[in-house]
This record gives structure tokens, sequence and C-alpha cells, in this order.
């Protein structure tokens, strides 16, 4: 179990205020997360997409800040809360997006990038989950199909997946990620991964 640790409350609101104008979400007002989650019984369940579901219904507001800047601020909290959570050591970001020099794209794609890998990944199992993935998006961004596939794919492996918009979205899943157990078993993700493989094969391969 890690041990307690709690952000100075002013680099947290420093993290927060960077994203403050992405800081929305439908249904509720915004609100800074606690720094790590308050001790209680584990949730049933952690949002994520189903492999049937669709994108989501979310209404963004306004694009303000960049998603790199997001993410930076992103990781800035993951780097204050790794002395309380070793695990965090392994989060890292997959630079798939952004500009390329002419050229760039084809010699990527031959080494083996490919698009819609998500943006944040802990490809490491920890509290019954398979690891853990995160999807940035910022303003009226949403996620595109092979984004959709990856987090599909992920959360039918056992992943604990989300698409953020803001940094306290970002806190709330990781925070959950660390204190909730996963409630799958392993009979469960096996089952629901073989069924989505299977589902893709008979999918035109463009794209992917």
């Amino acid at each position: 179990m890690s041990r307690g640790f709690r952000l100075g409350e002013d680099d947290l609101q420093q993290l927060v205020a960077r994203t403050r104008g992405v800081s929305a979400s439908v249904g509720a007002q915004a609100s800074v997360a606690p720094a790590v989650a308050a001790p209680g019984p584990a949730p049933a369940s952690a949002p994520r997409k189903s492999a049937g579901g669709g994108r989501s219904s979310r209404v963004p507001v306004p694009m303000k800040v960049s998603e790199d800047e997001l993410q930076i601020s992103c990781f800035e909290w993951i780097e204050l809360m790794r002395p309380a959570h070793p695990i965090l050591e392994w989060v890292i970001h997959v630079p798939n997006g952004g500009k390329r020099p002419r050229g760039a794209a084809g010699k990527l794609k031959a080494m083996g990038v490919k698009p819609g890998v998500l943006d944040v990944l802990l490809p490491l199992p920890y509290n019954g989950w398979s690891g853990l993935a995160i999807e940035m998006k910022v303003g009226k961004n949403t996620t595109t199909e092979q984004q959709d596939d990856w987090l599909q794919v992920m959360g039918a492996s056992g992943y604990y997946t989300a698409v953020c918009y803001n940094l306290e979205e970002f806190m709330a899943h990781v925070n959950r990620f660390l204190v909730a157990p996963s409630p799958l078993t392993p009979e469960y993700i096996s089952r629901h991964q073989s069924a989505y493989l299977a589902s893709r094969r008979s999918r035109p391969t463009a794209g992917r």
C-alpha cells in the first residue's frame, strides 16, 4: 500500500490553473480533485468505454490551452505523486500526434508506429487492472476511429481507460485507478478480449 501524500495547495492550484479554461464536464461543474483519493469503499467499476460503445457524448468547452500544455501539467502532477505511488514511475506519453517533417510519417510507420495509440499509458498490471490507458483531448476535439479502437481493445483486455479534457479529470481517473480494485475477473477479460478481436476480423484494414 502506498504511503499517504498530498500536494502543497500552491502546487496543485498552479497546475489546475493552467487547464482551468477546459475544465468542464457534461452535467457537472468542474472541481479540483483531491491530490490523493480519500479512503473508502471501492466503486463497483471504473468509467470506461465498453467494447460495443460509441464515442463520448461530451460537449467540450472552447479550446483555451493546447493538448501539449495539458499533458505537461498532467505529467508534472504525476511526478509530484510518484513518491507516494511508485508505480507511476512507469507512466509514459506516446508521441503519436503532431506535425512531422516530410517523409517522417512513412519512416515511423515502417518502424512500427500505429495511428490511434493513446496518449498516456501505464503498461503494467496494478490493483487488478491490466494497466492504465488515457487519451487526452482539449476544446472541441473528439476521439478518432483509431483511438476508439485502442480504447475498446484495451478496455476489453482489462485496462482502466478514459478520455480526459482537463487536469481535474486526469487526476480523478488516475486516483481511481490507484485506489479502486478492478472488478473484472481474468475469465471476463479473456472472454471479452477474444470476442472483441474476433469482431475485428471482418473489418476493413485501411487506416490501421
